[in-house]
């Protein structure tokens, strides 16, 4: 259920002495350094939520020198023990901290929700943000396109466990979020499809660009499963997701659910001639069609069709990035990356000769890099 529209009462805001401006409470970021959640992190810092991020550490990409700088960094890796054991974080906790909203990137699965809500029921939050998957659609009864927010009831009896099983991931997210509404907080729930952008850690969109740019070189075309190649799919970017995050604070929306996504669509094999055409590669790529639904492909993650936008809209203001613009700035981001991102690029190259091993191409992609 996608709940009801409500909004939280004004904090009062919290003035400075010997400063004009008013200060406003931070916001708690879990996580923060991937796409969605260093573009979140950006965008509220340039709208004046000072940023509180709890995460592992970790400098992916440019995080260090581009975002870690500005806010306050609480270290935990929240999947190795319980927040609750944290040391920084209830060091933190014991402080006079206004936290107005939690926007939650990490809780992947109903027991880590179970353990954020936990560890941080003392902050009373206006509003939990928690930043979830379209995938979520696999798992529950089938729907007319584009997928509603509605359209998230899980069937009932012995075909609950059986549609779980469609997609492992989006099962997870879903328990996430039917913890999080249980718990009775103020919730906003944002459904993104699947991630494109600069910054990503699961490094889908790398691999295929640096296979599209050396395409001749790897001699082998790119594989689609035929089950998948007509398979329409919605994609989002970290700045729809950022965007979203904003207008919900703004516009103070509690108990709601929204899907975000761009209202362009795609198929597996209109995304990767996309990216062809983008790079001036289009004489070269090509696809290889075969019946294994297993083999290598990176989009889409889910099965069940595209996205409705339109509540987002409606309610938020929601302005979908487009996709030219993304197109560009994505293939100039990870272009410039080669020699910005060494640690990144070699996760990439080790992902995709791996590939080439499992289908005996041409293994010659690392020494042109």
């Amino acid at each position: 259920s996608s709940g009801i529209n409500a909004e939280w009462p004004l904090r009062p805001g919290v003035f400075c002495v010997g400063l004009v401006s008013l200060s406003r409470s931070e916001v708690l970021v879990l996580g923060g350094q991937g796409l969605s959640g260093s573009a979140t992190v950006e965008a509220l810092l340039s709208h004046g939520y000072p940023v509180v991020a709890l995460n592992d550490g970790k400098n992916y990409f440019d995080y260090e020198s581009h975002i870690a700088h500005r806010i306050h960094n609480v270290g935990c890796r929240r999947r190795a023990i319980p927040l609750k054991d944290c040391f920084e974080l209830q060091q933190f906790l014991k402080g006079d901290n206004k936290i107005s909203a939690v926007v939650d990137f990490t809780s992947s699965t109903g027991e880590l929700m179970e353990d954020a809500l936990d560890a941080l029921s003392g902050l009373n939050p206006d509003v939990y943000i928690f930043v979830s998957a379209g995938a979520i659609y696999d798992v529950v009864l089938e729907s007319d396109q584009p997928l509603k927010e509605s359209d998230s009831v899980r069937p009932s009896g012995s075909k609950r466990s059986f549609y779980a099983s469609n997609n492992e991931f989006g099962d997870k997210m879903l328990s996430s979020e039917e913890t999080l509404i249980a718990r009775g907080v103020p919730y906003v729930i944002l459904r993104a499809a699947d991630l494109v952008g600069p910054r990503d850690t699961t490094h889908r969109w790398w691999q295929y660009q640096l296979w599209a740019e050396h395409f001749t070189t790897i001699g082998q075309g790119f594989p689609i499963p035929n089950e998948l190649s007509a398979v329409p799919f919605s994609l989002s970017t970290g700045d729809d997701v950022a965007q979203a995050v904003v207008k919900v604070l703004q516009r103070k929306k509690i108990n709601s659910v929204y899907n975000i996504a761009m209202e362009k669509t795609f198929t597996l094999p209109n995304l990767l001639l996309e990216l062809c055409t983008h790079l001036n590669k289009e004489k070269e790529c090509y696809a290889n069609y075969n019946d294994d639904i297993e083999s290598y492909y990176l989009y889409p993650s889910s099965h069940q069709g595209i996205l409705s936008v339109e509540k987002a809209k409606s309610e938020l203001g929601f302005e979908p990035s487009l996709w030219q613009s993304v197109l560009t700035t994505t293939v100039e981001f990870y272009r410039t990356g080669k020699a910005l991102f060494s640690n990144e690029k070699d996760i990439v190259l080790g992902r995709l000769n791996k590939k080439e091993k499992s289908t005996d191409c041409d293994s010659a992609l690392i020494p042109l890099l």
